[in-house]
């Protein structure tokens, strides 16, 4: 049931983030377009999905960013 609920929060997590991202990529080119308006109401939705996705990945979220920064990091001090 634990391992159900986990993979049920990681899929919903991903799918927030990813709608996010779409959003994002959207309100700038709304923006651009001179809607400042529509562009900035389509930015607050995307940070609407944003931070509860970033909540519901937490921990998975925090292991991934660990490693791509160590991995970063040993870039540079070859």
């Amino acid at each position: 049931m634990t391992s159900t609920l986990t993979k049920l929060r990681q899929i919903v997590g991903w799918m927030l983030i990813i709608i996010s991202i779409i959003l994002t990529f959207i309100s700038i080119f709304v923006a651009s377009t001179g809607e400042l308006l529509k562009g900035g109401g389509i930015y607050v939705a995307s940070q609407v999905t944003w931070y509860p996705g970033i909540a519901l990945l937490g921990p998975e979220i925090i292991q991934k960013s660990k490693d791509m920064w160590n991995n970063f990091i040993k870039r540079f001090k070859k």
